[in-house]
């Protein structure tokens, strides 16, 4: 696994285990929540709860965020990160899972209301998106894109 963010000298982490997704649609874009009083985007996803799969908690989390189930759920990567939460006043060592998803149908009115489902182009978010590991994933995912790209102008 790799990690990121900087592990400072003298301060207690409290590991924090998460799963998130790249959700699409059929445009290209992906889903993030806008989250209005801390004016901060976010992929979509949280906490695993219990004895729940990383899965399963992306599932869970998109049905309480934007009430929507997700399809074609394919396991993508799987990054730890060292960080200040600022809003919780902690430090935490994110130990995250991310998966690519299509969205599917709506299912429910979201828990969360907090969360506002914005559509956008991966290249456009990136770097607007509150935490440091939303950022990699999702430059990863467009350098993956470009090379990809740059393959099939070979063939």
């Amino acid at each position: 696994m790799k990690f990121i963010g900087e592990k400072l000298e003298g301060k207690e982490y409290e590991e924090r285990r998460t799963s998130y997704g790249l959700i699409f649609n059929e445009k290209g874009e992906i889903a993030v929540a806008y989250i209005k009083k801390y004016n901060m985007y976010n992929l979509i996803g949280g906490r695993i709860e219990g004895q729940e799969t990383s899965k399963q908690a992306l599932i869970r989390e998109t049905q309480e965020e934007i009430g929507y189930s997700i399809k074609d759920i394919e396991y993508i990567d799987n990054l730890g990160c060292y960080y200040y939460f600022d809003i919780m006043d902690k430090y935490e060592l994110g130990i995250m899972d991310f998966y690519k998803a299509k969205l599917d149908e709506r299912i429910c009115n979201p828990i969360e209301e907090d969360h506002q489902l914005t559509w956008v182009k991966p290249e456009e978010i990136v770097d607007k998106m509150y935490f440091e590991y939303h950022r990699y994933i999702i430059n990863k995912y467009i350098k993956q894109l470009k090379e990809l790209d740059q393959y099939k102008n070979i063939l």
